[in-house]
């Protein structure tokens, strides 16, 4: 893609009329472009979902083994001779193993409601056996005659009361398989990597819309297809092309919609198509809520997909893309017909005097160059993994929180919104760097605060954990997005476009070490294991928060287009100067 320079132009600023000078003619957010870009955001919101889907989808439900020999055994006690069952064969406190005796029948012949099988070697897995006096250390008798052992179990029943059915219900993925749901998510997250590297070069090639249609018309796909596999192995096949899905589609979508409109507009832009990735936060709280089966909840995100297939008629290729590739002709074709609909007219012959420079981008390696820009850059590499890290972790994470998954998730996506309507109101007001920094350290500090509160605080105080992680969301969702503007800021033009997708790198490697991250709370167990996460994401935060602090301001600051200038770029505005003859102040319009 052709780098564009702090003035909307493309290369390296040669005379002649610009893109832009088109766009401001032709209205730099008229009625045109809003139509184009209220239909480039409704994806959004279903992209968002199955981001998050597994949230609800591989909910681990209460579970203990299912009983020897008896098939339609449930996780609730059905009645006094049930109890005695499960007092039998269920060591106390103990979810992942069973008891197993040479005579079960003796046990369950009195439990005469349930069939039994006469095969309980086929229903169990004899591995990590021990003698049951080990378990008689913690006071627990079981009077029970003939050959006993403890062994861990191959079939579970669940507590469906919240979910009828979850991936993992479906697929046992507890006790020795719990990982797997850890393996599962950083699938997702390991596509969206690899969607990075794969699917995004090929738009600067076959053009921005056909890149963006494969994307949808892969995503609808791999959204029904992940609906039927129940095998695990596929189903993480399916998790990690839906990655790709996800990145090929909002990339492209994101790119379309930046190309539309004027310098002005774009920042504004660029934070309304996230309002619309919270909105499908808010509205998967109660689709989960509604369809308790992970399945139907999957087919449910998976419908409004069909409609993208009309953005091939509905939504025109970049006019912005087509001009830097010599099309200009099909470009003013879809440039005539937005002037129509903004009642504007555009000079005659305006399109025939845009220059096309030659691509003088570098790579992100040349900031290594110079110590201060080794900082630079380190800073916010770092903070771009740890962004995504807390913000995807702090997602996955909401059932840990204590109270009902359904309003922690609804509440995080309002935080979300909330977040991005304040940082649209205040990034041009206070400034890139003191916003980003505040709202990295507010995330930390609201994370870290949580410790106290899950570990000393008594129950009926539950909700101060949750308010707190609440805000933490605000936070590292605002600083998320803010550093996407910021770092475009502060990378020097020849640079930009490198320098971007590095940062991105960073962000797809923390997405896909979040997972294992927020899974601690199950691993480590208990009131530590709820805290060890979010004491992770806040320590993580502070230190990126902190960080932010020694980098330059951008706001209201002539933009670096050489690594030379980017040097140069001090914290103190008096130092900033690029000798070129222009005393006017620019912010960054690409």
């Amino acid at each position: 893609m052709m780098p564009w320079n702090n003035r909307g132009q493309l290369g390296d600023g040669m005379s002649g009329a610009t893109f832009d000078d088109v766009i401001k003619q032709l209205g730099e957010f008229g009625p045109y472009q809003k139509r184009v870009y209220f239909l480039l955001c409704l994806p959004s919101i279903t992209l968002c979902m199955q981001t998050l889907l597994t949230v609800f989808t591989m909910v681990a439900p209460d579970h203990r083994c299912a009983i020897p020999g008896l098939e339609n055994d449930t996780y609730h006690v059905q009645d006094s001779r049930h109890a005695a069952v499960i007092n039998s064969f269920i060591p106390e406190g103990d979810s992942c193993n069973v008891i197993v005796t040479s005579n079960v029948d003796d046990v369950t012949s009195d439990f005469v409601d349930y069939n039994r099988t006469k095969h309980l070697a086929e229903s169990l897995s004899f591995r990590n056996t021990e003698n049951i006096g080990h378990l008689a250390e913690n006071g627990t008798e079981y009077a029970v005659n003939g050959s006993v052992i403890v062994t861990m179990c191959s079939r579970f029943v669940y507590d469906r009361t919240e979910l009828k059915k979850t991936v993992v219900t479906d697929m046992d993925l507890v006790c020795e398989r719990d990982n797997r749901r850890a393996i599962a998510q950083s699938a997702l997250m390991g596509g969206n990597l690899a969607g990075a590297f794969f699917c995004l070069a090929p738009s600067d090639y076959v053009g921005r819309h056909k890149a963006m249609m494969a994307g949808l018309l892969l995503h609808m796909m791999t959204s029904l297809g992940t609906t039927w596999s129940t095998y695990f192995p596929v189903f993480c096949c399916f998790m990690f092309i839906q990655g790709m899905a996800i990145t090929a589609s909002f990339t492209n979508i994101y790119t379309i919609g930046m190309e539309q409109v004027g310098p002005s507009k774009r920042v504004w832009a660029g934070f309304v198509i996230m309002i619309f990735w919270a909105i499908g936060v808010i509205l998967l709280a109660p689709m989960a809520y509604l369809l308790r089966d992970w399945q139907h909840l999957q087919i449910a995100t998976a419908i409004p997909t069909f409609a993208f297939l009309s953005y091939f008629w509905l939504i025109p290729e970049s006019a912005r893309w087509l001009v830097s590739k010599g099309r200009v002709v099909e470009a003013e074709v879809i440039l005539l017909k937005a002037a129509r609909v903004n009642k504007v007219s555009l000079t005659p012959g305006l399109l025939d005097s845009i220059t096309v420079p030659v691509d003088k981008g570098q790579s992100v390696l040349t900031m290594f160059q110079h110590p201060v820009l080794v900082w630079r850059c380190a800073v916010l590499f770092y903070t771009w993994f740890v962004s995504s890290v807390v913000f995807y972790g702090l997602g996955l994470n909401v059932g840990s929180l204590g109270g009902s998954v359904y309003v922690n998730f609804l509440l995080s996506g309002v935080m979300e919104l909330v977040s991005y309507v304040m940082c649209l109101c205040l990034l041009d007001r206070v400034g890139r760097r003191l916003l980003n920094s505040s709202l990295m350290l507010l995330a930390g500090l609201s994370c870290t605060l949580t410790i106290v509160t899950i570990l000393y605080a008594p129950s009926s105080m539950q909700w101060t954990t949750t308010a707190l992680a609440m805000i933490g969301k605000l936070g590292i969702a605002g600083g998320f997005a803010t550093v996407w503007v910021y770092t475009s800021e502060l990378f020097p033009t020849l640079v930009r476009n490198s320098g971007m997708g590095a940062s991105s790198v960073c962000a797809r490697i923390g997405g896909v070490v979040c997972p294992y991250v927020a899974n601690l709370s199950t691993t480590i167990g208990g009131d530590t294991g709820t805290a060890v996460p979010l004491l992770i994401f806040g320590v993580s935060s502070i230190l990126a928060g902190l960080f932010l602090l020694t980098l330059p301001e951008t706001l209201n600051r002539r933009l670096p287009d050489t690594v030379t200038d980017a040097v140069n770029f001090t914290r103190r505005p008096a130092d900033d100067k690029k000798g070129d003859g222009h005393p006017e102040l620019e912010t960054l319009s690409s």
